[in-house]
């Protein structure tokens, strides 16, 4: 249950720091003072400063291109995709 007037998106900023451990939790705890004031500035923020763009368009790549085999299971195409 949250607090009246609280919103989902407030839990959710405020809830981001934690799983966040040594290069990434510093990082946040030096940004400026109201720098982030929505849960998309910080998801913008974080992934350009710890996901580079050649790593994603690599995934993206690699998302594209997978196909089932033939006679492959679905569990086994799942497996191998992961």
């Amino acid at each position: 249950m949250k607090p009246h007037g609280v919103t989902d998106e407030q839990i959710n900023l405020r809830a981001f720091p934690f799983p966040l451990k040594d290069q990434a939790k510093d990082w946040l705890y030096y940004l400026p003072s109201g720098s982030i004031t929505t849960l998309n500035d910080m998801k913008k923020f974080f992934l350009k400063k710890f996901f580079l763009a050649s790593k994603a368009a690599n995934i993206l790549k690699e998302i594209y291109g997978i196909t089932q085999l033939n006679g492959e299971t679905l569990y086994e195409y799942w497996e191998r995709f992961k």
